[in-house]
């Protein structure tokens, strides 16, 4: 969803926008996880001076992977979000910028016009754990087998020692 900046400004008034964000319209599907559920989207719009800034609520739901033993979970993503996009800085070739801790929170937009479903993508994102699991205590899969070790022990006789570690193997007997 695009937004026309010099609209706005014409206004002089914050532009609010509610909407249903769908698949097509957001990019965050991965192999790891994708929406079930368009994100319903409540957002304000406001100029100062070149500053956008963008504050809402958003809510979806997510299906994913879980990390440790590849089975599918879900969960609703609500979330309330305030940030500023300032105009893209012309850079030469070359050039660094340099950012300070402060200056993470801050996005950039290009030109006139600004994409709100970015953003909304963006804080989506932002909200997936990086290595989701569908329970705290998940044991995962066996290394030899494959076996979902939650559902109970596997049988593949999993003491074998990998060749490339049996010196340390050895070690650890010795230590014993």
């Amino acid at each position: 969803m695009i937004i026309d900046l010099s609209e706005l400004r014409l206004n002089d008034e914050p532009l609010e926008v509610d909407a249903d964000f769908t698949n097509s319209e957001l990019v965050v599907d991965t192999k790891l996880y994708h929406l079930e559920s368009p994100v319903d989207a409540h957002v304000v719009i406001s100029l100062r001076g070149d500053c956008v800034r963008v504050a809402g609520h958003l809510q979806g739901n997510l299906s994913m992977t879980c990390c440790r033993c590849s089975k599918t979970i879900f969960r609703s993503v609500e979330k309330d979000f305030l940030v500023d996009y300032w105009p893209d800085p012309a850079f030469g070739e070359g050039e660094e910028l340099r950012l300070n801790y402060d200056d993470l929170d801050v996005g950039f937009y290009h030109g006139d016009s600004f994409d709100l479903s970015a953003v909304i993508s963006e804080q989506i994102v932002l909200e997936v754990p990086m290595k989701p699991v569908c329970r705290e205590d998940c044991k995962g899969l066996c290394s030899q087998c494959g076996a979902d070790l939650n559902l109970g022990p596997c049988s593949c006789g999993r003491d074998q020692v990998d060749p490339r570690l049996a010196a340390l193997a050895e070690y650890r007997k010795k230590l014993n």
